[in-house]
């Protein structure tokens, strides 16, 4: 199918900047149901009530019993999560703080190792059990929890095993990944079901619905076109329902088809997942029923959770899906995101649903800044032309960058830690092409929406911090990061928030260039905000100077820049700035993909790598393998029979 596009030439004079503080909440606050803080692991149940799964710590997990079950079950149903060491690490005390903020009382989790029940014991940790080695084939383990590696297609195959054990006690099974956050009990939305068509309701690696406004209910289009995901399932009690397990998707593990999700829609898809399978699911013509049967099980009828009711990274951050529908929001997977579990665990930390330890809330010295923005044309989110607004995006990212770069600058200077303000996107990024700057075609998403970390900054290589590795200058500096949301989470002491310096340029020109630190500071009032400190400097400031003034403050625990670029002047040693050039710069990520007819017509490549460096600093800049900057980049010409 050819697209029609429309051709649009801007420069970066047509898009008049306007001011976003970073302390805003725009574009509209995120639905996040922030749990009160676990002080200390070993006291996690602190603060909820007796039954909820917490117990006196100092013992291991025991066995899978009925009577456990018995004791656990709401309404004959239980919600599992297996769990090895390495997820554990990752997200085993966040799912027990979120599922615990949900009031979700019914779950259990499977210790696939001695390590984990140890520690699920030493935390008081009722709801789990140990999963029976002997009915477990695969008991290995590794060092690294690495996507698409023998350990981790096995564990997979794992959690299968112990949901089938738990299913033959005769119980209803909501299966949830480690790596979903609940947001509220799904239990009324599955047993409202029950009486319907479908054995199991399971989460899709779909955009969008296609169900109604206000309309709550499983997926309308239940079709096997769809790519299933096993991160969350309902599997209700039927007489059919042990042989499914153990006569049509168990039986996959031993052909090395790969993970338990393609065993799952290899049985229940069959040629609509792979063209070289011999069987195909059936659709009923009685599109109300919304279900189809499974195409190695005939009679096991399937049915979708919505991505709007179980969404995923994608459906939560780009789209916000839940909330232009009106539908309750039970959980978030979070897949569809960036590549690398930091990235991940940044997710959640945006949403206020990752557990980190009571240090990483209490014990920074912060610095933040607002950012201005380039303002979007009225018509963009009718745009048609996606290479357009690929154009427009990267040119947007960059603008913020740029005043990213003067703040990473300030928080190496003065060994703060940066809060990341709320970058606002204006183009989908994916390791999957886009189409009008949307994914899968996907037809809801409107712009700016707020950006997950991934989408214009490595949040890998943040995590481990931004320093100049053997600069004399400043060695011991690093700067860390903390998520946008931090300064409005319920676990940052109030003692925090209202420790606050404001440091503002003065609006005159400096003129002399040697003024001591004294006479660098020019006025202290108080802020605006009704708390704290506010001062105008002598601007803009090096290093130097910077450190000289800042140092008069040092108990502020927020020291905020409105305009961090009319501030800070650079480093005054050429070779320290070259070298803040260099490291900040791999700190930055690329924007991903045009769709390869788009890459043959214009002869570009899939990427655009996005720049902080300011464009006085582009000759530091690295040459880029299979990606190019935007300022590299002609007008846009298409070839071969598409519009030119």
């Amino acid at each position: 199918m050819i697209a029609l596009y429309g051709v649009y030439f801007f420069t970066l004079g047509l898009f008049a900047p306007y001011t976003l503080a970073s302390g805003l909440v725009w574009p509209g606050k995120w639905l996040v149901h922030a749990p009160q803080p676990l002080e200390v692991l070993g006291a996690l149940g602190a603060g909820y009530a007796h039954g909820r799964g917490i117990r006196a710590a100092g013992r291991t997990c025991g066995p899978l019993t009925r009577e456990l079950l018995t004791g656990i079950a709401r309404n004959n149903t239980v919600l599992i999560t297996a769990i090895d060491k390495l997820v554990w690490k990752s997200f085993g005390p966040s799912y027990i703080e979120n599922i615990a903020a949900a009031n979700i009382t019914y779950w259990l989790i499977a210790a696939l190792d001695p390590e984990t029940s140890l520690t699920l014991g030493e935390l008081g940790v009722n709801n789990c059990f140990n999963a029976p080695k002997e009915r477990l084939k695969y008991t290995g383990t590794d060092e690294m929890y690495q996507w698409g590696s023998h350990h981790w297609s096995q564990t997979t195959w794992n959690k299968v095993h112990v949901v089938r054990m738990a299913y033959e006690l005769g119980f209803n099974i909501i299966h949830s990944d480690a790596d979903v956050v609940w947001f509220r009990d799904p239990l009324p939305f599955f047993l409202s079901r029950l009486s319907g068509p479908a054995h199991i309701m399971i989460s899709v690696d779909a955009l969008s619905t296609h169900n109604n406004k206000g309309e709550l209910d499983v997926e309308y289009n239940s079709s096997p076109y769809t790519n299933i995901n096993t991160g969350i399932y309902f599997i209700r009690q039927w007489p059919g329902g042990l042989a499914f397990f153990d006569e049509v998707w168990l039986p996959m593990q031993d052909k090395h088809i790969g993970h338990d999700q393609d065993g799952f829609n290899w049985v229940v898809r069959g040629r609509w997942f792979r063209e070289d399978i011999e069987r195909m699911a059936f659709i009923p013509e009685d599109t109300s029923l919304r279900v189809f049967y499974a195409a190695f099980s005939n009679s096991t009828a399937v049915a979708f959770l919505p991505p709007s009711m179980f969404g995923n990274t994608y459906t939560y951050v780009n789209v916000r899906l839940w909330e232009k529908l009106e539908h309750p929001l039970y959980a978030v997977h979070w897949v569809w995101g960036g590549r690398t579990m930091e990235s991940k665990r940044q997710d959640m930390r945006d949403a206020m649903k990752f557990h980190d330890q009571p240090e990483y809330y209490t014990s920074p010295y912060l610095l933040t800044f607002d950012l201005k923005q380039m303002r979007m044309p009225q018509d963009y989110n009718s745009w048609q032309g996606t290479e357009e607004m690929i154009r427009f995006h990267v040119a947007a990212a960059n603008y913020q960058l740029q005043q990213a770069y003067y703040a990473f600058a300030a928080a190496l200077i003065l060994n703060r830690t940066l809060v990341i303000p709320r970058f606002l996107c204006y183009c989908s990024k994916n390791w999957y092409q886009t189409q009008q700057c949307r994914i899968n075609e996907e037809t809801v998403t409107t712009f700016p929406f707020v950006c997950s970390l991934s989408q214009l900054l490595r949040s890998k290589r943040l995590q481990q911090g931004l320093e100049l590795n053997g600069n004399t200058e400043y060695s011991g500096h690093k700067v860390y990061i903390r998520e946008y949301s931090f300064l409005e989470n319920p676990k940052v002491p109030d003692l925090i928030k209202t420790s606050f310096l404001e440091v503002v340029p003065s609006g005159s020109p400096r003129g002399d260039h040697n003024l001591r630190p004294d006479q660098l500071l020019l006025s202290e009032e108080p802020a605006t905000r009704g708390y704290g400190r506010r001062i105008t400097v002598a601007a803009p400031l090096w290093d130097g100077e910077l450190k000289a003034v800042l140092g008069r403050y040092p108990r502020a625990r927020i020291v905020h820049l409105p305009n961090p670029g009319g501030l800070v002047a650079g480093f005054s040693r050429s070779e320290t700035w070259r070298q803040f050039d260099e490291e900040i710069q791999k700190v930055v990520a690329y924007w991903c993909c045009r769709t390869p007819p788009d890459m043959e017509s214009m002869n570009l490549t899939d990427k655009v790598q996005l720049v902080a460096l300011p464009q006085s600093r582009y000759h530091n800049l690295p040459v880029v393998k299979g990606s190019c900057y935007l300022h590299q980049l002609g007008l846009i010409n298409r070839t071969n029979g598409i519009i030119k």
